[in-house]
């Protein structure tokens, strides 16, 4: 990310990264899906798809592999490797403590990807001046949110009003800044 802010990296190495990030992502979307579409039923908040903005970023101009073949982004997986455990579904299965737990740590998480759009909104300004013929919707999703970070911010202080669900929310959160922070510091997955 810092290459990337610092204007010292090219096209290729920037593509690499948004990969990275479709793979982190993609693997959270996917295990959390269900949970995601209750959060718009029982509060009226929509995600926005980073994955999907990631595979639109991706589809124009695929990185090359070694045969001049577009690289293919992988299939998202059918097992979470990246949480270390099978995909569960977080809205039908909160019953259990530790599944109850496992829902406020996704909060935390989410908290993370939602916030990281508003870091989006300054860097999409500099990518559009390093790559103008890109497109960019990943990281002009702040730019284009339906629900902006003040609603989002009014459903988690609902959502983690207890001391113990806040908690377990910074627990996730600070997980998922841990895997972006690998991701984004992973050499060879954007250089």
């Amino acid at each position: 990310m810092q290459q990337l802010l610092a204007g010292a990296l090219d096209e290729t190495g920037y593509r690499a990264l948004l990969a990275a990030q479709w793979h982190l992502l993609s693997e959270w979307e996917t295990d959390r899906s269900a949970w995601l579409a209750s959060i718009a039923a029982s509060h009226g908040w929509h995600y926005t798809s980073r994955a999907t903005a990631l595979e639109h970023d991706l589809a124009n101009g695929l990185p090359r592999d070694l045969t001049g073949n577009p690289a293919r982004v992988r299939a998202r997986p059918a097992r979470d490797t990246l949480w270390g455990r099978e995909p569960q579904d977080l809205s039908l299965s909160a019953n259990s403590r530790r599944a109850q737990g496992a829902l406020l740590q996704a909060w935390g998480e989410l908290y993370v990807i939602e916030g990281s759009a508003l870091g989006g909104r300054v860097i999409v300004k500099r990518l559009r001046e390093r790559f103008p013929a890109l497109p960019h919707h990943f990281y002009a999703i702040g730019e284009n949110a339906a629900a902006p970070w003040h609603r989002f911010q009014a459903m988690l202080d609902r959502v983690l009003a207890e001391p113990a669900a806040l908690r377990r929310a910074v627990e996730g959160a600070l997980r998922m800044f841990a895997r972006y922070r690998k991701t984004l510091q992973d050499h060879a997955s954007h250089v």
